[in-house]
């Protein structure tokens, strides 16, 4: 009985471990390093830094990646990236007609 007990307490409690690193992941997921690992979020983000430093009007191309959630990352990493460099752009210019 005693062996019934202490299994289903160490059942609980990796259940509620597992539960709490799965909610920390997720809260996380937003974050840069594991963004860095995503290859649709870095191709975005060259694709879009490219496109500004060209001054080409912002059209992410995102027909290579299949998945929905692939072409949502490249999105997000293109826009990142795109409007990063296209503000730095707008700063230098106004700090140049000064």
């Amino acid at each position: 009985m005693k062996k019934l007990v202490l299994s289903a307490v160490a059942m609980f409690v990796m259940t509620a471990s597992a539960v709490t690193l799965h909610n920390g992941r997720m809260q996380a997921s937003a974050s840069t390093p594991e963004l860095a690992t995503n290859a649709a979020y870095r191709d975005g983000l060259y694709v879009g830094k490219l496109e500004a430093e060209h001054g080409s009007q912002p059209e992410p191309a995102t027909g290579r990646w299949a998945r929905a959630e692939d072409r949502a990352s490249f999105t997000a990493g293109y826009e990142h990236s795109y409007n990063t460099v296209a503000a730095s752009r707008t700063t230098e210019l106004n700090q140049a007609q000064r």
